[in-house]
């Protein structure tokens, strides 16, 4: 009986020194939580899974404050979930200064030039093509070359897949007056082999040219020969080749995205009631505060397929939009533009997604496009001393533009 006694008053001095020990846990773990609370927010969000929200107006402010002070002038549009935010005007300076009167401000809605951005836009109306045509990625691009050309056996083997990569090895003769030899002759075999990524105009150039082939010999197929007949009228006819290029963007790429003056958009200067000089287009200048003329907007009517679109940030951010929410192209063919970087320059594992980006620069001019996911963005610059080209300004940029809810 004794030791039944013993053993009581030992089990409750145990339970009464386990009950003290965790209370003195749970104040420490108290404490702990209330200085938790006072870290910082980026890291009580880590810890503790707190909800955070983008905030577009503070992501447009970054850019601004960021490209104000480096370029000439610049236009920005920023769409979330398919709506449009700029602030105030959405850009600053000029897109055309005193010195090449008449004077005009930059904005999000002033065109410019972009340059190699304009490869999304093939890649986008490529993949839109081969999507209704039903003509794999993995599909060899040859039989869509004019009847004219000869193509090498190594030719023979590139499929869409490849040239909408960089993923080639072809020889760029830089005249397409030489394309023709490009598609005979040799090429660089350790590109080739390797399927290497080798950033080369002429493969978008080719692009250009084996997009409305595309079309028109399966228009022919049944029984509509017309464009194929224009097509194939004379060798290296290539002012048709980029007539029925653009004819094809404008109605299934711009048209399709909701783009306002759709039939006009253009690879050289224009305005809603068509095509303008080029001395009355915008221009891009060596210097943000000099006086020195700007370089005039070319004309690029047979290399459309590689560069020379002539847009606003406004009209390129609602066609990433409208891409982005499966209105030109399908899901499954977005996700293999991504994942096989067709039309894109790279990508990054970002803190919120992975974001892929394509940028140009040229005459004076720079444009940076970013598919954030559900977020996109148009940056276009008349001079090119920013780093806006650089994905992680913007990425960065971007990320912290998010704020807990």
């Amino acid at each position: 009986m004794k030791n039944q006694f013993l053993k009581s008053i030992t089990f409750c001095f145990v339970l009464l020194s386990s009950v003290l020990s965790t209370s003195c846990r749970e104040d420490q773990l108290l404490s702990e939580q209330l200085t938790t609370e006072k870290d910082l927010d980026s890291t009580r969000s880590a810890k503790f899974g707190v909800p955070t929200k983008f905030d577009q107006h503070e992501f447009a402010l970054k850019i601004e404050a960021y490209m104000e002070p480096l370029v000439a002038g610049f236009g920005y549009t920023i769409y979330n979930d398919g709506v449009p935010y700029y602030a105030t005007n959405g850009g600053d300076g000029f897109a055309r200064k005193h010195v090449d009167t008449p004077m005009l401000l930059h904005s999000a809605i002033v065109k410019q030039e972009i340059s190699s951005v304009t490869q999304y836009v093939t890649a986008v109306a490529m993949i839109h093509a081969l999507q209704k045509y039903n003509v794999p990625l993995e599909s060899a691009v040859w039989p869509y070359l004019p009847k004219y050309w000869k193509p090498s056996k190594e030719f023979k083997t590139l499929t869409f897949e490849r040239l909408l990569a960089h993923r080639t090895g072809l020889i760029n003769y830089h005249d397409y007056h030489k394309l023709s030899e490009t598609v005979t002759g040799v090429v660089n075999k350790k590109v080739f082999d390797a399927k290497d990524i080798e950033n080369n105009d002429v493969n978008y150039l080719l692009l250009g040219i084996i997009l409305p082939y595309l079309e028109a010999k399966k228009l022919a197929n049944q029984g509509n020969t017309s464009k194929l007949v224009k097509l194939e009228s004379t060798n290296n006819n290539f002012i048709e080749y980029g007539e029925q290029y653009r004819a094809y963007v404008r109605t299934n790429v711009f048209k399709a995205a909701g783009l306002d003056h759709s039939t006009v958009i253009d690879w050289r200067g224009w305005n809603e009631k068509g095509t303008i000089l080029s001395s009355a287009a915008n221009m891009g200048y060596p210097t943000k505060n000099g006086s020195e003329p700007g370089t005039q907007k070319e004309m690029h009517l047979v290399d459309c397929g590689v560069t020379g679109l002539y847009m606003s940030a406004e009209q390129f951010a609602k066609l990433q939009s409208a891409v982005a929410q499966f209105r030109v192209i399908s899901f499954d063919k977005l996700n293999q533009m991504k994942s096989k970087l067709l039309g894109f320059d790279g990508s990054i594992a970002g803190k919120k997604s992975i974001y892929y980006w394509k940028k140009g620069a040229e005459n004076n001019c720079e444009a940076m496009i970013v598919d954030f996911g559900k977020v996109q963005v148009a940056v276009f610059a008349t001079s090119t001393h920013s780093q806006i080209t650089n994905p992680a300004v913007l990425a960065q940029m971007y990320e912290a533009s998010f704020k807990n809810l």
